[in-house]
């Protein structure tokens, strides 16, 4: 009975939150459907008409830029995790051991995270600049370069560009929890790795990574859905130039909704975003399934 009792005490305690994620979630979500299949063109008369799948049929079999957004976005998603996890895991190797000023870094290496990304475009922005930025400034007191390499609007370099910049903005979030994964690694199975001869390497391998593997799965997961719906970064770096060569379906999302008004097809956008979001998962997870079995 005081079982019960405790329990629907509990339910009454969480339900504001619930309702708050509901709200913010769940409707929102639902509304997007719902203007999916509509006409919502603004510059249409009878926006509200409905039109089942058309927008979805126009953007999987008609509409090249979309595909070629999202192969843009899977380059850009996958360039970003897998730099930021690889920073990321080699930070906390190092922060790992016992180093002097361990703290100090701690908190050094979690700068990036809690900058706005807005101030993190145009802090990149800035050293990017051709004429007056900083890498350029660099490159050319070390004679590296003669002239100003255009990292934004070369065509060439713009997604690479861009993809630093993410990869600064996602690190910490992935330092921070690998660092901790680190520190549950008993250090009894080094010490006995260490007697029986094993160089850091195979430590490494065989002990260190597959004790870290459940955390890896889930940070780089996390991190992919973050990067694939990023829209500040790009935008305010790029603005998807140039010639396209960076845009991803968000900002493609972007454009269709407040440049060519065309709500409706904006928002199956969104919802073939969130589908390939949840392919992409249930694949990752499924792969990391097999592998540990």
């Amino acid at each position: 009975m005081l079982l019960k009792r405790r329990t629907r005490i509990a339910y009454f305690m969480i339900l504001p939150s619930v309702a708050m994620i509901t709200l913010l979630t769940l409707v929102p979500l639902l509304e997007g459907l719902i203007v999916s299949v509509q006409s919502q063109d603004m510059g249409r008369p009878n926006p509200t008409r409905f039109v089942g799948w058309e927008h979805y049929i126009r953007a999987l079999f008609e509409d090249d830029d979309f595909w070629s957004s999202l192969r843009r976005t899977l380059i850009w998603t996958i360039g970003s995790v897998a730099g930021a996890y690889c920073l990321a895991l080699s930070l906390a190797l190092l922060v790992n051991i016992d180093i002097q000023g361990r703290k100090f870094f701690r908190a050094l290496f979690l700068l990036p995270w809690v900058v706005p990304e807005v101030s993190t475009a145009l802090l990149w922005k800035w050293l990017y600049g051709d004429e007056f930025g900083i890498l350029n400034f660099i490159l050319k007191s070390l004679g590296i370069i003669s002239s100003p390499v255009l990292w934004l609007a070369d065509p060439n370099l713009a997604m690479p560009s861009v993809i630093v910049v993410q990869i600064w903005k996602l690190y910490p979030v992935m330092f921070i929890v690998l660092l901790a994964a680190l520190q549950n690694v008993p250090k009894e199975l080094h010490e006995a790795a260490i007697i029986d001869g094993a160089n850091s390497r195979q430590r490494f391998w065989y002990i260190t990574l597959p004790f870290i593997r459940g955390t890896s799965v889930i940070t780089t997961l996390l991190a992919s859905i973050w990067s694939f719906q990023n829209f500040d970064i790009i935008y305010l770096l790029t603005g998807g130039g140039p010639a396209g060569v960076t845009k991803v379906l968000a900002t493609l999302m972007y454009q269709k909704a407040f440049w060519g008004s065309e709500m409706g097809y904006a928002a199956a956008i969104g919802v073939l975003m969130l589908v390939v979001l949840l392919l992409l998962s249930i694949a990752y997870l499924f792969a990391y399934k097999v592998q540990k079995d």
